[in-house]
């Protein structure tokens, strides 16, 4: 037997996946079609990893391996990935016929195989036929490599214009969709990976050299598993906080300014809540109010003694302290918290809070 420290993280990752995938689906607050396409995204890694760890470490023998073992389950990972892409943008949207046809190839894969294993279970023998499953498995290996990097691509190119398009809207929580995208480009130095080794001429009895591949996609099992979820999370909190808010807290009125433009601008702000949206600036509200940017900075600048910005990040710390001093929230994460209020990071969040309250988030929320 083989034991070494590479093949113990890829064991771990494949333990990490499952222990993962029973947590998620014995839990209630995570019954989402998202998370189910997560979970299966994330098994299916785990099964793939784990057949090759059984080969690196000597449990099967190479013969037993293809005879008995392997499975392509590369086929099966790039249209869980789309699913998963789509539910994440589309939570309400059905699945279409042409996403259930993208399973075709590891179906046919899958049945292939165990045709293949179970003749040869019982001894069945024909030269024609041995050869034909024979070149089944660089053939799939091939088509998996290419429906991966075709779909890594498909996906960027849907989340990318999905962020252009969408607006804001006080009623609906937009999730934030960077950590998918890097989610995929790391989706995709693992295919570049795999096609490098694949196609690396080596000892065919020695996987060694698929082991930067392995390991990574035991990294890819854990950053899937903790981040998609504590994302899941993290918008299923916002949405309950902007349910609360809007019947609880939402501003209706606000008071006559000496200024016609501050008077228009806060209700703006205030009133239609367009101060939580994070990708506001002065040149938006500028041209909502058809003003120049440059004499709307003045105006604020004159008229309440305050620039844009700071302005802007008190709205978004009053709205924060809301939340932070209501029981209902007190065991949701500041992040979400934050991003609820308006900005665009945690980070940017806890600065922003301090430079302003003299407390961090947390410090506030105790007290």
């Amino acid at each position: 037997m083989n034991f070494n420290i590479f093949n113990s993280i890829i064991l771990a990752g494949v333990i990490q996946g499952f222990i993962f995938a029973l947590v998620v689906l014995f839990n209630k607050k995570y019954r989402a079609r998202s998370t189910y396409f997560l979970v299966a995204w994330i098994v299916s890694y785990s099964f793939n990893n784990l057949q090759w760890y059984l080969l690196d470490c000597g449990a099967v023998g190479y013969l037993e391996f293809y005879d008995y073992v392997f499975i392509q389950w590369g086929l099966v990972m790039p249209p869980l990935i789309i699913l998963y892409c789509h539910s994440l943008i589309h939570p309400e949207r059905k699945i279409s016929i042409g996403e259930k046809v993208l399973f075709l190839p590891f179906l046919v894969g899958f049945i292939s195989g165990s045709t293949y294993k179970l003749l040869r279970a019982i001894e069945f023998k024909n030269a024609a036929l041995g050869e034909f499953f024979q070149l089944l498995i660089p053939t799939g290996e091939l088509l998996a490599i290419l429906f991966s990097i075709g779909a890594i691509f498909y996906m960027l190119i849907k989340v990318h214009k999905h962020q252009k398009k969408i607006k804001f809207s006080s009623e609906q929580v937009i999730p934030q969709l960077n950590w998918f995208k890097t989610t995929l480009f790391l989706l995709l130095l693992a295919t570049l990976i795999w096609a490098y080794s694949e196609y690396t001429y080596g000892d065919e009895d020695d996987v060694s050299y698929f082991y930067p591949l392995w390991i990574l996609v035991a990294f890819l099992i854990y950053w899937l598993g903790h981040i998609g979820i504590y994302k899941y999370g993290i918008n299923e909190q916002r949405k309950k906080i902007r349910k609360t808010v809007h019947d609880r807290y939402s501003i209706t009125e606000v008071l006559p300014q000496k200024n016609e433009h501050i008077t228009a601008m806060e209700k703006y702000l205030k009133v239609e809540r367009n101060f939580l949206n994070p990708t506001i600036s002065l040149d938006t509200i500028a041209n909502e109010l058809n003003l120049s940017s440059g004499h709307l900075s003045k105006v604020i600048n004159t008229e309440l003694g305050i620039s844009f910005k700071d302005y802007l990040n008190n709205l978004r710390i009053d709205e924060a302290k809301l939340y932070l001093k209501d029981p209902e929230f007190y065991d949701y994460t500041l992040a979400a918290i934050g991003l609820e209020a308006g900005f665009n990071s945690k980070s940017a969040f806890n600065a922003s809070f301090k430079k302003i309250t003299g407390l961090t988030p947390s410090q506030y929320r105790q007290q």
